[in-house]
């Protein structure tokens, strides 16, 4: 990044980014101040007795007055920066108020020309170039300036001969050497700090690139479930899921598997190792209290950091598939009575015909009508006419089986369709049904209805119910030309119908 680039001196150029690190840095700036400070009393403290064995020297005086200056202007920074807590710029105006003092008292200290004083003068600039905390260049000048008035005040003490160039080149040395080693620092912990920031951006950066995806993930009203690839265990769900599963699907950690039969839930794996999505998926979802719903589900398989995850959405279709049954149930059903429809009549019958063809079993059809309704209509009007219609309707379905088909194919005519039912057996039944038709009162008249049916069967060689149901209307017929309220019966084309008496 442009502001982080770095001057020669290893400071950033854009003063901005200067400005922002030195901030960063300030309370460990101060925490060095502080030790550099105590440490430069303490010791210089302890240095008092050093002094004490030059007693009665020409330069004890003024060793004794320049150790005092260093030791009291220590412990004065150190109490300025322990109640002030200075800026930048304030620390770095106290650190040079501090070290000018401290160079020029080092200088007298070292003028004696004594073998310490040769130690001092090259100890003390890497203090001035390392451990003040100031600016690259506020180093550079004062650690070259105090070496200068160091080696200046030392080489002053005595004559110059052959080792003082080599001790000025020396001092010249040890400061390029300090120099390097200061913007070298410099370089490194600028870099360290924008890296540090770039990886804490970044941080930051993907926090809130994940918080906006977990508002988007909770905002989603449709329910959405991220699970494992391998064994679709839930990791995490949106809002919707948790109210729509339950907090325990989250909390426990469950399984897809738990609300799926395992069919299901083989398939729904199965298409999910497969490459692509899920688009749509229909299935049935079973909880813990016994209850299902009808989802459509959608899913997908991704992965992250090198896992496999799954995504699953779906959708309640519930009130759908029931609706849709409602239709279907309207679609092929008699309002009036509940009895089936022309249509799911002649639709079943075909699937019966096959089946009968498969299995060698018979299939026997009987057609009733309703005696004198139209009598019933004209003189009771037609809510009698609607309530005989029910009451037969009514008696079907407590006298038929389960895989019996009573249909309304219109008006007072019905059809029942008889899987696995011989003659004999259609024909017992088409009498009970006519006797206990007999024994009913139209509900709100005193009139007793009659009715008169024709029986017939589907033989082996016919593919539609057609012909059957031709041969049992053509009885039907016969049986109201004999008189009504009986059952009459042609099980071969060509043949006259075949009464059966009432009983």
């Amino acid at each position: 990044m442009q502001s982080h680039r770095l001057s020669r001196l290893g400071e950033f150029v854009t003063s901005a980014t200067e400005a922002s690190y030195q901030a960063d840095r300030l309370p460990e700036a101060l925490r060095q101040a502080k030790w550099l400070f105590l440490g430069a009393g303490i010791v210089n403290v302890l240095f008092y007795l050093n002094d004490f064995h030059f007693l009665g020297a020409p330069h004890f005086a003024s060793a004794i007055v320049a150790r005092t200056v260093i030791v009291g202007v220590s412990f004065l920074a150190l109490l300025l920066l322990r109640r002030s807590s200075p800026s930048v710029a304030g620390l770095r105006r106290l650190c040079l108020g501090w070290s000018v003092p401290v160079a020029l008292a080092g200088g007298v200290l070292v003028s004696p020309h004594t073998g310490p004083a040769l130690l001092v003068i090259f100890a003390l600039p890497p203090l001035f170039h390392l451990a003040l905390p100031v600016s690259v260049g506020g180093a550079l000048v004062i650690g070259w300036s105090a070496s200068a008035v160091l080696l200046a005040s030392y080489l002053s003490g005595a004559p110059l001969d052959e080792t003082s160039l080599g001790q000025g080149l020396g001092m010249l040395t040890l400061n390029v050497i300090l120099a390097l080693v200061l913007i070298t620092t410099s370089r490194l912990r600028r870099m360290e700090w924008a890296a540090t920031r770039a990886a804490q951006a970044a941080n930051r950066e993907l926090s809130q690139h994940r918080e906006i995806l977990r508002c988007l993930l909770r905002a989603v009203p449709t329910p959405l479930v991220i699970a494992t690839g391998d064994t679709l265990r839930v990791i995490e769900v949106n809002d919707a899921a948790r109210a729509y599963f339950g907090e325990e699907i989250q909390r426990d950690r469950l399984l897809i598997e738990t609300y799926l039969d395992a069919p299901a839930f083989r398939r729904l794996a199965d298409r999910l190792d497969q490459p692509g999505n899920v688009a749509s998926f229909e299935t049935t979802l079973h909880f813990a209290d016994g209850s299902t719903r009808e989802v459509l589900l959608a899913a997908t398989a991704t992965e992250f950091n090198g896992s496999p995850l799954a995504l699953l959405a779906l959708v309640d279709i519930s009130e759908r598939i029931e609706m849709e049954a409602r239709l279907k149930h309207l679609a092929s059903t008699d309002p009036l009575t509940g009895l089936a429809n022309r249509a799911l009549f002649f639709a079943t019958a075909d699937v019966e015909i096959k089946r009968m063809r498969r299995l060698s079993h018979p299939l026997a059809v009987v057609m009733v009508d309703i005696d004198f309704f139209k009598r019933i209509n004209d003189t009771h009007g037609h809510d009698a006419g609607d309530a005989a219609l029910s009451a037969f309707a009514k008696l079907c379905h407590g006298s038929l089986r389960g895989h019996d088909l009573a249909a309304r194919l219109g008006g007072e005519e019905f059809a029942l369709l008889l899987p696995e039912t011989t003659p004999e057996e259609a024909l017992a039944l088409a009498e009970r049904l006519r006797r206990e038709v007999s024994e009913l009162t139209i509900p709100g008249t005193e009139v007793r209805m009659t009715i008169s049916a024709g029986v017939s069967a589907v033989t082996p060689g016919e593919d539609s119910v057609e012909d059957a149901l031709a041969r049992a209307d053509r009885a039907l017929y016969g049986a109201k030309n004999g008189g009504r309220n009986r059952v009459m019966a042609d099980f071969s084309t060509g043949t006259e119908p075949s009464p059966v008496a009432p009983l």
